[in-house]
């Protein structure tokens, strides 16, 4: 357990001190398919350069059923290996050094199901405590305040595990009756997430047997608050076909693709402000279209939207990478993450180290970028 503990803290404290600044990097989460033929990729993209490169996940269960990408931080990707049997796993990786770290689950664990959708995953870093945490949120029964008799059948309370990878074990939130949150059914994770001033946002939906809502859940990791926040109103005389969580100046904002009678889409971008006295509401900030049906919203880059078509991302300044052509045409979905290049490579005999050459180094220079020294 010392051993353990003690890789476990130069982990931390290697990241803290030795992920590099370099030209604007992003992590493309590329989901595409057609028929019953589908793929899922990660692309590594160089924004000045426009240059792409493709990533490949490692195994770290003996059954490979795909992977979720979940968050970057400081050079460090969260992500979910899934399997056929209860071996799906939550794992840490630096794509840079190809060492990954296994999040242990607990032998007494409280949740049924450990992995999305049918929970919210959130990965951050705890500057406070100079400590990476995974945060997880579930939805359970709550029997003392189901009401059988009303519209709603199913009244769960929404539970929170955090995961301390300086300590190595999960712990669970303890909430009072007053600030339980609870959901209409159970929560599932449909969309995107982001992270802002150390709060995640998640698009998620409660469902239940007569009827489902998509919402966002918001966690604050100071103080533990749960929130439920209602997305904007849908536009008049259009179908809502594709939205997606970003951040837009210093606020959450999400971005709305709509089709109107005629399959003409546009985009509507949302900002979350606090406008009156204390209430926070969504504000239309821009309306980009009409266009194709074959656009769809990525993410935002330096306050900028970018869009995506099976062939190309761009903004409205122009074209932000060329994708790599395929022949499964039809539907795709890209997901998009800040990402920061970090070359350490001593971490301890915890980690393991996947069989595949390091990212392309050529023309990077290492410094400080967040914490002149951490004591832990």
């Amino acid at each position: 357990m010392k051993s353990f503990l003690t890789s476990v803290k130069s982990f931390i404290s290697n990241h803290f001190l030795r992920f590099t600044q370099r030209d604007t990097l992003l992590i493309l989460d590329r989901f595409h398919w057609k028929d019953k033929i589908c793929g899922h990729h990660l692309f590594l993209l160089d924004v000045k350069r426009k240059k792409l490169k493709q990533l490949h996940v490692p195994k770290v269960t003996a059954s490979d059923m795909g992977f979720k990408m979940v968050c970057s931080c400081n050079g460090l990707l969260c992500v979910i290996h899934y399997s056929l049997d209860q071996n799906s796993t939550i794992f840490l990786w630096n794509p840079t050094t190809t060492q990954t770290m296994r999040i242990m689950e607990p032998e007494n664990a409280l949740l049924p199901y450990k992995v999305p959708p049918h929970c919210l995953l959130g990965f951050y870093l705890n500057t406070s405590d100079s400590d990476y945490q995974v945060v997880r949120l579930h939805s359970f029964r709550d029997t003392n305040n189901a009401c059988f008799g009303d519209y709603f059948t199913k009244i769960c309370s929404v539970r929170v595990e955090k995961y301390s990878l300086r300590r190595g074990s999960w712990r669970e939130i303890k909430y009072s009756n007053n600030q339980c949150v609870t959901v209409n059914g159970c929560l599932f994770w449909t969309e995107n997430s982001v992270t802002l001033e150390e709060t995640l946002f998640w698009v998620a939906m409660e469902v239940n047997d007569k009827f489902s809502n998509e919402m966002i859940i918001s966690f604050n990791t100071h103080n533990n608050v749960i929130s439920k926040i209602e997305l904007p109103p849908l536009v008049k005389d259009c179908n809502e076909v594709h939205k997606k969580l970003a951040v837009y100046k210093d606020s959450v904002a999400v971005i709305i693709c709509s089709e109107t009678e005629t399959m003409a889409q546009c985009l509507d971008l949302w900002g979350f402000y606090d406008k009156y006295e204390g209430v926070e509401c969504w504000c239309k900030l821009h309306t980009i279209g009409m266009f194709s049906r074959l656009e769809r919203p990525v993410g935002v880059l330096k306050n900028e939207i970018l869009i995506s078509t099976d062939r190309v991302i761009h903004s409205v300044g122009g074209t932000i990478a060329l994708l790599p052509e395929d022949d499964l045409g039809a539907e795709f979905s890209y997901n998009v993450f800040n990402y920061v290049e970090n070359f350490r490579t001593s971490y301890g005999g915890n980690l393991d180290v996947e069989e595949a050459d390091p990212l392309e180094r050529k023309g990077v220079s290492l410094h400080d970028l967040f914490f002149s020294s951490v004591n832990i």
